[in-house]
C-alpha cells in the first residue's frame, strides 16, 4: 500500500482552543504537562464511539482531521481534531485492522470533497475487549503511513470502556495522560455530559446533550432492533411438546388413582372398625339385657305410683342421652385417629424438609467453595484471553510482514540457506564415505605389497 511521497507540514498559528472564549473545553483522563495537547471536537468523539460500538466482534478503523498547530503565545505545539472519516474499505479481523489503497483512495476523495481546508493529523481503529495499546501491527501502519511528527494514533476500546492518544515522543510512539474534549461554548453542557460518559463516571446520563441517545445506548437499541425473530417451533418440537404433555396427564392419572387407592384403604379400615365395635356391643347388649330387665322390674316396684308411661319416657330420654354421649365419644375417636394420621404425615414431610434442608447445606457449602475458587479461574481465563491475543497479534504481525516484499526476500533467502545447509549435510557424507573407501583400499593394498617383496628377497 503506498499513501504517496511523505513531506512533512509545517504547523499552522493558532490560538489554543482552551485560551479563546468562543470555545468551552473539558480535560478527558489527566492530560501530563509534557504531553502533546491533543483537542478533539465533540462532533468527532461522538462519530468515532458510535462507529465503535457499530460492530464490537472485529476492529474498525478511520482517519482523523484538523490542523496541526502552533500557539503563537507559548511557541507549543498542539493537534486540534474537528473531523473524522470512517475508513469504508478495509482488511479487519477480531485482533487486526489494515487499510487497503480502496480505503485509503476514498478517505482522500472524501475529505478532498467534504473538508478540503483540513489536514490527516491521525488516525483511530478500536480493540475490541484487548485494552488500549498499539500492537507491532499498529506500530508499523503509524511509523509507515502517518509519520508526521504530530501525526497521533486514537484507540477505543467499546467493550471496556477505554480510549487513549498516542504521540511521537524520541523517535517512538508513547501513550498521553489524558486529551481535552472542545465544543462551542453554548454546548458546553453537552460536552460536559459527553466527557462523563467517555470516562464512565457515576451519575452519568443515559442521554447527550440535546435530548439525544448516548452512542452505548443507541448502539444498544440497534442491537435489539436488528436481532432476529427466534425461531418457531417445527414439528419435532411440537411432537416433543405433545410427549411431554402425554407425561405430564400419564403422571397425574397415577397420583389420582394411588390418592384413591388410598383413601379407599382408609375407608376399609374404618368399615371394618365399625362393623368390629357394632359386634362388641351387640354381645354386650345380649349379656347385660338380662340384668337390665331385672333392674326394670326393681325400678318399677320402687317408683310404684308412677305410671309405667312415664318411666318408659324417662327411660327413652336417659337412653338417648346416652346414645348421644356414644356417639359424640365416637366422633371424638374418629377425630382423634384423623389427628394422629395428620400427625404421623407431618413427621414424615418434617423429616423429609429435614433431609433436604441438610442436602441444601451440603450443596451451600460445595457452591461456596466453587465461589472461592471461581475468581482464581476467572484470573486464569483473563490472563489465557489476554495471552492468546498475544500470541494471535504477533502471528498476524508476523503474516503481514511476510507479506510485504522484505518478508519475502527474507524468507527467499531462508530457503536458499536451508537449500546451502542440505548440500553441506551431503557433501560431508560424501566425503566420510570417500574417506573410508581410501582407508579399506590402503589396508588392503599394504599387505599385497609386504607379500611382493617378501618374495623378491
Amino acid at each position: 500500500m503506498v499513501f504517496g511521497e511523505v513531506s512533512f507540514r509545517e504547523p499552522a498559528p493558532m490560538k489554543r482552543p482552551d485560551s479563546d472564549p468562543r470555545f468551552a473545553c473539558v480535560a478527558c483522563q489527566a492530560p501530563g504537562p509534557d504531553d502533546l495537547p491533543i483537542f478533539l471536537d465533540a462532533a468527532p468523539a461522538d462519530a468515532i464511539e458510535r462507529h465503535a460500538l457499530s460492530d464490537t466482534t472485529v476492529e474498525l478503523g478511520g482517519v482523523l482531521l484538523g490542523k496541526e498547530c502552533v500557539d503563537p503565545a507559548s511557541g507549543r505545539p498542539f493537534v486540534w481534531v474537528t473531523q473524522s472519516l470512517e475508513a469504508k474499505h478495509y482488511a479487519n479481523t477480531q485482533a487486526s485492522f489494515t487499510y487497503t489503497h480502496d480505503s485509503w483512495e476514498e478517505i482522500t476523495r472524501e475529505r478532498d470533497r467534504l473538508f478540503p481546508g483540513l489536514d490527516v493529523v491521525g488516525w483511530y481503529h478500536t480493540h475490541p475487549n484487548f485494552g488500549i495499546f498499539l500492537s507491532h501491527h499498529d506500530l508499523f501502519i503509524h511509523q509507515n503511513f502517518f509519520a508526521q511528527p504530530l501525526q497521533t494514533a486514537y484507540v477505543v476500546d467499546p467493550i471496556q470502556g477505554t480510549r487513549g492518544f498516542f504521540q511521537w515522543a524520541e523517535g517512538r510512539m508513547a501513550q498521553v495522560g489524558g486529551f481535552h474534549l472542545c465544543a462551542e461554548r453554548s454546548g458546553r453542557v453537552a460536552l460536559s455530559r459527553l466527557a462523563d460518559q467517555l470516562e464512565s463516571l457515576p451519575g452519568a446520563p443515559a442521554s447527550g446533550g440535546g435530548g439525544t441517545l448516548s452512542p452505548r445506548l443507541e448502539a444498544e437499541l440497534i442491537k435489539m432492533m436488528n436481532r432476529p425473530a427466534p425461531p418457531r417451533n417445527g414439528p419435532g418440537g411440537e411432537a416433543l411438546a405433545f410427549a411431554a404433555l402425554l407425561g405430564f396427564l400419564g403422571s397425574l392419572a397415577l397420583v389420582i388413582l394411588a390418592a384413591f387407592g388410598f383413601w379407599l384403604r382408609q375407608v376399609d379400615a374404618r368399615m371394618s372398625e365399625q362393623a368390629e365395635a357394632l359386634a362388641s356391643l351387640r354381645r354386650e347388649v345380649e349379656e347385660t339385657s338380662p340384668g337390665r330387665k331385672l333392674a326394670m322390674d326393681m325400678l318399677l316396684e320402687k317408683v310404684g305410683g308412677e305410671t309405667p308411661e312415664l318411666f318408659v319416657d324417662r327411660y327413652e330420654k336417659l337412653a338417648r342421652s346416652r346414645d348421644e354421649a356414644r356417639a359424640q365419644a365416637a366422633a371424638q375417636r374418629s377425630a382423634s385417629e384423623d389427628l394422629g394420621l395428620r400427625v404421623k404425615e407431618l413427621r414424615a414431610t418434617s423429616a423429609a424438609l429435614a433431609a433436604d434442608l441438610d442436602a441444601a447445606k451440603k450443596r451451600l457449602s460445595t457452591y461456596e467453595a466453587d465461589a472461592k475458587e471461581a475468581p482464581k479461574l476467572r484470573e486464569r481465563v483473563a490472563e489465557l484471553e489476554r495471552s492468546g491475543a498475544e500470541q494471535l497479534a504477533e502471528i498476524e504481525d508476523q503474516r503481514a510482514i511476510l507479506a510485504t516484499a522484505e518478508g519475502a526476500k527474507a524468507e527467499a533467502a531462508h530457503r536458499t540457506l536451508n537449500a546451502y545447509k542440505a548440500a553441506a549435510y551431503a557433501g560431508g557424507l560424501v566425503s566420510l564415505l570417500l574417506g573410508v573407501a581410501t582407508v579399506f583400499l590402503y589396508v588392503r593394498a599394504v599387505p599385497a605389497a609386504a607379500d611382493g617383496a617378501g618374495r623378491r628377497t
